[in-house]
C-alpha cells in the first residue's frame, strides 16, 4: 500500500529531541570525547556499530563529557550562500521535492531570504538586502521574502561552511500573511489579449484581487493589489471579455498556510540539528585534559553519575585512576602500567606529578588491555615503556557509572590531539 513519512514528522522529531532536554524535564544531554587510543589504521577510523558489544567498547574507552543545553542546539539547514549569476529556484508548493532545492539564500550581512520568484528561470544579478517586511522586487525581476538575520554568535556557534542555522524573527513572524496569493507563475504569456482582460482565481481562501500586465496582448506579470488569505489551494484563468487572447497558461503559487516566515524551522525544512559545544583544559578535574588525542565523539542521554543520579553536573570525567607517591621516572601517556601485586592492567591518558606525588587517569577495554582487575591500595606499579614505577596511595572512580545512559550518537574521526592549554569549539549535526 502506497505509503509516506512526511518531512514534518521529521522536524517535529528535531523540535522534540531539544523541548526533552529542558533544564526543567529532568534529563540532560552530554557530549563525549572518546578512544585515546590508536585505529588499526589511523588514516582509516573504524566503523561505529550499533550493537552491545561496540556500545561497551565506547563506555570504556570515554573521557571527559561536557552537558548540552538547549541554547547550545540550533535547527540547521544546508547554506547557500548568494552568488551573482546564479539561477535560484523559486517557492512552489507544489513541488514535493522542494526542500532538496536552493530556494533560500543567506547574503554577505548575513540576513536569510526565501525565493519568492525567479522570473521564468532568469539568473540573479542583485543580492537582496534589508529587513523589509514585504516581499522586495529587484531590478533583476527576482523577487525574495526576508525571514531572518544571523546574529554574531549564532554565527560563531552554529554558522559553518556547510550549514546554517534557521531562526524565528518576532517581526517576520507577526507579518506573516496566512495563505496568500503572492505568486502566480507565467508558464505561457499567451497572444492578442485585451486590455479589459482578468485574472480568475478559484480556491477555498478569500479576498484575492490581481490583475493581469499585458504588453502587447502578451502577458508578462501581475499586479497584486490584494493577496487575499485562507488559501490552501486555488487555480487560476486569464479571462479575455473580447474572446480574442489565447494560449496563456498561469500557475498558482500559495503560501504557506500561516504565511512566508511564520515558521522558517517547518519552511526550509530543518529537520537537522546542529549541536555546539565548547571544550577547555582547565574545566572540572582534568576533564579534558591537553596533549592527549581523541577518536571518537558522540552524544548521551542521562548518564548516571557515582551518586546513582541523572548526571547534571556542566563537565564530567569518564576516567578511573589512582593516586600515588614514591615516583621514580616519569610516567608516558599512552603506555600501559601494570600493578605488581594485583596484575591489574591499565592504559595511560593523563597524568599529573610534581615532586613525586600526584596522580594517573587510565582506560581499560576489552580490545585494549589484558584484564579489568583493580589495582589496590599500597601496591607497586610499573610503567611497562617507560619502566617509571611508583606506589598507589588511593583509588578513584569515574565521575559516571558506565552503561548507565542511553548512546545517542556515535562519530568516528581520525586522531584529533589537543595541545596544553586548547579549547575546542565542536560541532554535531544530527538529522533526523
Amino acid at each position: 500500500m502506497p505509503n509516506i513519512i512526511t518531512n514534518q514528522l521529521r522536524i517535529n522529531n528535531a523540535k522534540n529531541f531539544i523541548g526533552s532536554v529542558q533544564i526543567s524535564s529532568g534529563n540532560s544531554l552530554y557530549m563525549f570525547l572518546g578512544k585515546p587510543n590508536a585505529w588499526s589504521m589511523e588514516s582509516a577510523p573504524d566503523m561505529p556499530e550499533d550493537t552491545l558489544r561496540y556500545s561497551a567498547k565506547i563506555w570504556d574507552e570515554m573521557i571527559g563529557l561536557k552537558r548540552i543545553t538547549p541554547e547550545n542546539i540550533a535547527h540547521v539547514v544546508k547554506r547557500i550562500d548568494w552568488k551573482k549569476d546564479i539561477v535560484y529556484d523559486e517557492y512552489n508548493n507544489n513541488d514535493d521535492m522542494l526542500l532538496d532545492k536552493s530556494f533560500y539564500v543567506l547574503n554577505s550581512e548575513f540576513n536569510v531570504y526565501k525565493c519568492i520568484s525567479n522570473h521564468n528561470g532568469d539568473m540573479s544579478k542583485i543580492e537582496p538586502t534589508g529587513k523589509n517586511l514585504e516581499i522586495i522586487t529587484l531590478a533583476d525581476k527576482y523577487r525574495w521574502k526576508y525571514l531572518y538575520s544571523i546574529s554574531t554568535g549564532d554565527q560563531i556557534k552554529f554558522l559553518t561552511n556547510n550549514w546554517m542555522p534557521v531562526l524565528l524573527n518576532d517581526d517576520v513572524s507577526a507579518n506573516a500573511k496566512g495563505g496568500a496569493i503572492e505568486q502566480i507563475r507565467i508558464l505561457n504569456g499567451g497572444q492578442d489579449y485585451s486590455t479589459t482582460s482578468a485574472v480568475v482565481i478559484r480556491g477555498d481562501g478569500q479576498d484575492v484581487e490581481i490583475t493581469p500586465k499585458l504588453s502587447l496582448g502578451v502577458l508578462y506579470d501581475f499586479a497584486y493589489n490584494n493577496i487575499g488569505k485562507d488559501y490552501r489551494y486555488a487555480t487560476a484563468t486569464i479571462v479575455d471579455p473580447t474572446s480574442s487572447g489565447k494560449y496563456a497558461n498561469i500557475q498558482v503559487i500559495v503560501s504557506p498556510y500561516l504565511g512566508h516566515g511564520y515558521d522558517p524551522i517547518s519552511e526550509l525544512g530543518a529537520y537537522s540539528l546542529m549541536i555546539n559545544v565548547k571544550t577547555a583544559y582547565n574545566e572540572g578535574f582534568g576533564d579534558f585534559p591537553g596533549t592527549f588525542s581523541y577518536r571518537n565523539l558522540g552524544i548521551i542521554k542521562n548518564p548516571i553519575d557515582r551518586y546513582n543520579n541523572i548526571a547534571n553536573a556542566a563537565t564530567l570525567s569518564a576516567l578511573s585512576g589512582i593516586y600515588v607517591n614514591s615516583v621514580s621516572g616519569t610516567f608516558m601517556q599512552n603506555e600501559f602500567i601494570n600493578g605488581v601485586t594485583s596484575l591489574a592492567n591499565a592504559y595511560i591518558v593523563t597524568s599529573n606529578i610534581n615532586a613525586g606525588n600526584g596522580y594517573i587517569k587510565v582506560i581499560r577495554s576489552s580490545e585494549l588491555t589484558n584484564n579489568y582487575s583493580s589495582f589496590m591500595q599500597d601496591e607497586n606499579i610499573l610503567g611497562t615503556v617507560s619502566g617509571a614505577t611508583a606506589k598507589v596511595s588511593s583509588i578513584f572512580s569515574s565521575e559516571i557509572l558506565p552503561n548507565n545512559g542511553d548512546v545517542y550518537y556515535i562519530e568516528n574521526k581520525t586522531p584529533i590531539t589537543r595541545s596544553l592549554d586548547q579549547t575546542d569549539l565542536l560541532h554535531l549535526v544530527i538529522e533526523f
